[in-house]
């Protein structure tokens, strides 16, 4: 059940969530990590001069900021693969469109617009809670090198394009074989819009992270339109590898912070094999 307060910040969004003890949030001034697990940002980078948000989750790395753009210049090969991608897009459209709000917005130059997704469920039940090997179309170890963060053609909802390097390979793509050192794009809802105007919007979704640039990852990617080439880093999956450890993107899946690396590899690795066991294809 949801409780939704309404701000009067027009670029605004603040909620008041109460769902099974899963987490609380506040946007002023703190964010609890589930589990009680203490986030390692500061709260410098954490949130803008003014106190809003501007990582996620406790584990998230900062939004990538992108030019707003009225028109995009791009060739046409280019625009129709966008446009197609952007198709799936149209049911989790933003409360209203992407819009410069003007250098000041209640006197801040830096705000937020949180999204809120009450509940995300991926994989089937044989799949280990946070681990779904069985519905994802390939499982990488790998190293984000940038990301581009882009405004739908409509200007109805923002995400970000992520270049990965691919530094192991642990369930193969069975349409696209992937290969150590290969590059793919991976895209997640979420990312920083500067305007014209100088004013900066970072769009979230709470409780869900965003990859940082330089870290290596556990992905668990889907390719939602097996035509094109783009990959999307599934909701309630991700996992950063630091210090032999690991660290989930998502809030959701809090149980794993800290867990060692190898461990958790080796869970990967045999949730893996029981799919491929009960006659999933890798």
């Amino acid at each position: 059940m949801i409780r939704k307060m309404l701000h009067k910040e027009r670029h605004m969004i603040r909620y008041v969530i109460s769902m099974l003890g899963l987490f609380a949030f506040a946007l002023g001034g703190w964010a609890q990590n589930p589990g009680g697990v203490a986030a390692t940002q500061s709260a410098q980078d954490k949130y803008t001069v003014g106190g809003h948000l501007k990582k996620p989750s406790a584990y998230s790395g900062l939004p990538v900021v992108g030019e707003f753009q009225e028109n995009q210049t791009e060739a046409a090969p280019d625009k129709e693969r966008r446009q197609t991608r952007e198709k799936r897009y149209s049911k989790t459209n933003l409360p209203r469109p992407v819009e410069d709000p003007g250098l000041f917005v209640d006197g801040e130059s830096e705000t937020t617009n949180l999204r809120f997704i009450d509940y995300v469920a991926v994989g089937k039940s044989s799949d280990p809670r946070g681990i779904p090997v069985s519905v994802s179309t390939a499982v990488v170890v790998g190293t984000i090198l940038s990301g581009k963060c882009v405004v739908s053609g409509d200007h109805n909802y923002v995400y970000t394009d992520y270049q990965v390097k691919v530094d192991q390979v642990l369930k193969q793509d069975a349409k696209t074989s992937l290969s150590v050192g290969d590059e793919l794009v991976a895209a997640r809802e979420g990312g920083a819009v500067h305007f014209p105007s100088g004013h900066v919007t970072n769009f979230l979704t709470v409780g869900h992270g965003l990859p940082e640039i330089g870290s290596q990852y556990i992905l668990f990617l889907s390719r939602p339109i097996p035509s094109l080439p783009e990959y999307e880093i599934m909701f309630d999956t991700g996992y950063q590898l630091k210090n032999g450890h690991v660290y989930p993107l998502d809030d959701v899946n809090s149980q794993y912070v800290g867990v060692d690396e190898a461990a958790f590899l080796d869970e990967v690795q045999k949730a893996i094999a029981a799919s491929q066991q009960n006659g999933v294809k890798p």
